[in-house]
């Protein structure tokens, strides 16, 4: 697959690689090792791995949402309009897995959003991506299966699995069957295609979003930035109506 730079996607400049704040290297490193201290932490019942699945196939989970957003530097957000020039469905966009592991990373993708998500992942120590090629991704029977087989690959060597399963001030009571009807975890039940039984009989479930939000409270060069530019807006909101 050809690479592309930040600017020719229309992506921010923020997202340039090289410097020390928003979007470079070592912030986007920085913070998965952040998330990946989750799964280091002394404790028997500590995940092996953290699941992030975006869009329909989680039907749209906001702790999903957040932890994306927190490791691809907002990419996500409700607000950015940089998707919304690409001409590209929301389906085919945020049609991305995640598996975090304490020493790796495994990234589901398709050769769309590969281009977006390639300025934050590129730099992931042991990235293992999981991607058809243009030609592939036009069988959509054969893309999807893809995606399921990709999903089984990826946890296998999983028996606990961290599910980010709330939103900072949105908590949710956790329940993992209501993670068996997200339709990615529901198609691990397929024959053939699937990991051969249902997804939360094979693995332990359990909410990591409260050791998520941890993480996120944490100051780096980006959440600096971000708190400085929200000072400097409400500065000049009341200086424009006081």
């Amino acid at each position: 697959m050809d690479v592309y730079s930040p600017h020719r996607l229309g992506l921010p400049r923020a997202w340039s690689a090289g410097g020390s704040g928003r979007g470079s290297p070592s912030v986007s490193c920085s913070r998965l090792r952040q998330v990946q201290s989750i799964l280091t932490q002394s404790s028997k019942s500590r995940p092996d791995g953290i699941l992030c699945i975006l869009g329909i196939d989680s039907r749209y989970n906001e702790g999903c949402r957040e932890l994306a957003n927190y490791l691809l530097f907002g990419l996500y957000n409700q607000n950015t309009s940089d998707f919304e020039k690409t001409g590209f469905s929301e389906e085919v966009l945020d049609d991305v897995i995640i598996l975090i592991k304490s020493d790796s990373v495994h990234l589901y993708c398709n050769p769309v959003n590969y281009r977006y998500l390639l300025p934050c992942v590129a730099h992931w120590r042991n990235l293992h991506l999981h991607c058809m090629t243009e030609n592939e991704y036009e069988d959509e029977e054969a893309a999807e299966e893809f995606k399921i087989a990709s999903f089984v690959d990826m946890v296998r060597d999983c028996s606990r699995i961290g599910i980010p399963y709330s939103s900072q001030g949105h908590l949710q009571i956790f329940d993992m069957f209501v993670v068996e009807k997200w339709p990615i975890v529901q198609a691990f039940a397929l024959e053939g295609i699937g990991g051969d039984g249902f997804f939360t009989m094979k693995y332990e479930l359990q909410d990591v979003s409260l050791n998520l939000w941890n993480v996120y409270s944490k100051m780096d060069p980006m959440s600096l930035e971000s708190l400085l530019s929200e000072v400097r807006s409400q500065t000049v909101f009341y200086s424009q109506n006081y």
